[in-house]
């Protein structure tokens, strides 16, 4: 083969990799399987599954057209399948260089943005990804939980800028109607500070809810919330309700899918510090960012017009 052979230390560019195979395909040359999979072997296997992510977003339908209809590469496209149809890790892995950090992460942006929020990231404007780790609002006594990974991206031409934040996606119970009073025995030990939410199935109990995964337009919040910039969006947002009040939220909550009872209130703003051993992130449902962290936060978002905010559950 012509194409000079890549690094295989570990330090893999990727998206020189994702064009090399696509246009190997694409110009129907000889496909040396045991060649690009040499390659693949190469790379640490914690980061495998990031390289097909950032190969799947950039083959084309006809080099996809190929690699399907060509027996000896059949392991090589059912690596394609699968990480086109299997959740991103949750947890921040190691990567070797920050190119690779970058591309992996907007490959999975890509995958799962709308195709306005795809031209932003194409076209160098900024961009938000979060990936949850699905955790029980009755975590850390009612507190919530700084376990999901937002990341911000801008990219420029050759200049590609990322910064990774510890973000809380999910209620903790402490808003919750059922943390007022004495009668669900879940919710001993929460500490219960005030009732949020929307009592989606009648039942007289107000219902916790969270984002469902998607892509959401955010707007500078005029006055700010909790004493800093906040962020809104300008349509309601659709949410997904705890309505058997298990702390999580499933197919087994009836009538889960509120489309408007939430409003535009699901805000991005700070919450409390996660330098203390429990710490509190003051989300009743919206997007918050610790407050020791928040300035260098804002710093990474500048004051953009708008920018999209593609919110995906990641792998259990």
């Amino acid at each position: 083969m012509s194409m000079r052979r890549p690094d295989l230390t570990g330090r893999l560019d990727f998206a020189t990799f994702a064009r090399e195979f696509n246009r190997c395909l694409e110009q129907d040359r000889t496909i040396a399987v045991p060649y690009w999979q040499s390659i693949v072997a190469a790379v640490p296997p914690i980061l495998q599954d990031f390289l097909w992510r950032v190969a799947e977003t950039r083959l084309s339908p006809r080099a996809e057209a190929r690699l399907r209809a060509l027996p000896a590469a059949r392991d090589l496209y059912s690596e394609i399948l699968n990480v086109r149809f299997r959740r991103p890790a949750g947890l921040r892995p190691q990567f070797r260089t920050p190119k690779q950090e970058f591309d992996s992460y907007a490959a999975i942006y890509w995958r799962f943005a709308s195709p306005a929020a795809r031209f932003d990231l194409n076209f160098g404007r900024l961009v938000m990804l979060s990936l949850r780790t699905e955790s029980s609002t009755l975590a850390h006594r009612g507190k919530g939980s700084y376990d999901d990974t937002l990341v911000i991206m801008r990219r420029c031409g050759r200049f590609r800028h990322l910064a990774i934040f510890p973000i809380c996606t999910e209620p903790g119970a402490q808003y919750s109607q059922r943390a007022s009073t004495t009668t669900d025995k879940r919710y001993k030990g929460v500490k219960f500070s005030k009732t949020e939410g929307n009592d989606i199935d009648k039942d007289g109990i107000r219902d916790a809810g969270r984002l469902t995964e998607g892509t959401y337009q955010y707007f500078e919040k005029r006055g700010g919330h909790l004493g800093n910039r906040a962020f809104i969006v300008g349509i309601d947002q659709v949410v997904e309700r705890d309505t058997d009040g298990d702390g999580r939220f499933t197919e087994q909550d009836r009538k889960r899918i509120d489309p408007k009872g939430a409003g535009k209130t699901m805000y991005i703003h700070q919450g409390g510090a996660d330098t203390v051993l429990e710490p509190n992130t003051w989300s009743a449902g919206c997007q918050t960012i610790p407050k020791n962290r928040y300035a260098n936060f804002l710093k990474a978002v500048g004051k953009p017009n708008s920018f999209y905010y593609v919110l995906v559950n990641a792998a259990a």
